[in-house]
């Protein structure tokens, strides 16, 4: 092979990976995005993401409503990307912090997917997802698998159907009761979705079902 080729491969190389982790960036994580969320956008945004945080009424500007559809519609998620980085004006001003200044591009990302979930998640969180996040990595990952896509290592070697929860339009389907309750009995018949009552404490299956709810891409 000669330099030109190996140049060639190296390019093709160079070009693959970086679509695969621009890929991952857009992503986001949804989880992680509540995280941080929680850690930076709250003292202004609130909670609930309804602009009522406790530092809403100590600053001159009005804090956006994120779950405000209408207000948000025509913000792309690139645009609001760029508006959490701080490299295009907000309409509150110098009052909101370029997060581009604290947080990396993958972070911003995943806040970007959260506030998705705060617009477009027909349910709230009934419950802790960290407490849920241990829950799941203990008790649900041999079948739904890490990443909640229904393809755990179980599936390998046993017939199922594991839920894939990932999947924001199917998951927007169900309320929590529902959740709560499969969690905690179970499903009948020849599913193979085990009760947990007698191993989780309600704080945990609430937990985890929120949990689940961020697994979901709303984006």
């Amino acid at each position: 092979m000669n330099s030109f080729e190996i140049n060639s491969v190296k390019f093709i190389v160079s070009f693959f990976l970086l679509a695969v982790i621009s890929l991952n960036v857009q992503a986001g994580n949804t989880y992680e995005g509540y995280l941080l969320y929680n850690q930076t956008c709250y003292l202004c945004h609130g909670d609930s993401g309804k602009g009522d945080g406790p530092l809403a009424n100590k600053i001159d500007a009005d804090v956006t409503d994120l779950t405000d559809g209408s207000m948000m519609k025509d913000a792309s998620d690139q645009r609001l990307f760029r508006l959490i980085q701080g490299t295009i004006k907000h309409g509150s001003g110098d009052t909101m912090p370029q997060w581009g200044l604290a947080l990396a591009g993958p972070q911003i990302d995943s806040i970007v997917s959260y506030v998705r979930f705060l617009q477009r998640s027909k349910h709230a969180l009934p419950g802790d997802p960290t407490v849920g996040a241990q829950v799941y990595i203990d008790r649900c990952v041999a079948c739904h698998g890490r990443l909640g896509k229904g393809d755990g290592i179980l599936t390998t070697v046993m017939k199922m159907n594991a839920a894939d929860h990932t999947n924001s339009m199917e998951m927007n389907k169900h309320p929590n009761s529902q959740l709560i309750e499969i969690v905690t009995n179970g499903t009948p018949g020849k599913s193979l979705m085990p009760g947990w009552k007698d191993k989780l404490s309600k704080e945990e299956i609430d937990g985890v079902v929120s949990y689940i709810r961020l697994l979901s891409n709303y984006r």
